[in-house]
């Protein structure tokens, strides 16, 4: 039902899923445009995550699953267009590494260990045309058990990823504007979304997208798919437009959204 109920929303009005093809770009500079994509360590390099990446003409761009062979693509492909970027690879699990690009300088980015995960986060201060913000860049644990079941995972995992927002959430400057964007491996009904929105960040991917999904795996005859990737917002900002891209070969979508200073 829940599907039947998506798919006549879209049909009334229109599918907020868009194919790849260049982004337009809004005529108002007082506008950021920021990226959270899940590349997938298994494909990288892949000439179409990085066309992607390109076409959402993005200022600020947030990788989860980077490494050395998507650095080098990305750097390559995209260097010109994002003059400040910057990776870490994965250490422990392969699909730990990130990434950022960005047409605004990096002021610093602190690495915030893994706590009760599997991956590291990111805080990551820039001086964009909105001013100096925060962006937390996470990839949060998936649900999957110590014992490597994704059946057990997807019921016992809650509380980890849950324990991760509490701790990385200690490093936020509160005289800082900040989103927070990433991997959830959780959708909006989790305990981890829950916790952030009780402390007052906004989901512009659910806002103005719906359910829709932003990952999808095949299963046999069926297809999983969830809404795993978000794009979240303080008072600070508010979310102009948000978008799914229909591109690149990972399991997951690029998200993008438009943000606006709410306090200029």
């Amino acid at each position: 039902m829940r599907r039947w109920l998506l798919l006549l929303a879209l049909a009334a009005c229109g599918d907020p899923r868009v194919a790849a093809r260049e982004a337009p770009r809004p005529p108002d500079a007082k506008q950021l445009r920021v990226l959270s994509y899940n590349l997938n360590f298994g494909v990288a390099g892949d000439r179409a995550g990085v066309d992607a990446v390109a076409a959402t003409n993005a200022d600020l761009v947030f990788l989860q699953e980077t490494n050395a062979g998507w650095e080098t693509a990305l750097v390559a492909g995209l260097g010109d267009r994002y003059p400040h970027h910057r990776f870490t690879g994965p250490r422990d699990w392969a699909a730990g590494g990130m990434g950022v690009l960005s047409k605004a300088p990096i002021v610093s980015i602190d690495e915030l260990p893994t706590h009760g995960g599997m991956f590291f986060a990111w805080r990551v201060v820039l001086d964009t045309q909105l001013g100096r913000i925060q962006v937390f860049n996470f990839h949060l644990r998936p649900p999957m058990s110590d014992g490597g079941s994704w059946v057990v995972g997807f019921f016992s995992t809650r509380k980890d990823r849950l324990q991760e927002v509490e701790y990385h959430l200690e490093a936020l400057d509160r005289r800082l504007p900040a989103l927070i964007v990433g991997d959830f491996n959780e959708e909006g009904d989790g305990l981890a979304m829950g916790y952030l929105r009780d402390h007052g960040f906004a989901d512009a991917v659910a806002e103005h997208n719906g359910t829709t999904r932003t990952w999808e795996w095949p299963v046999g005859s069926i297809t999983l798919h969830f809404q795993l990737d978000h794009l979240l917002h303080d008072d600070h900002f508010i979310a102009v437009t948000s978008r799914i891209v229909e591109a690149g070969r990972s399991d997951h979508k690029p998200v993008w959204a438009d943000f606006e200073r709410m306090d200029p």
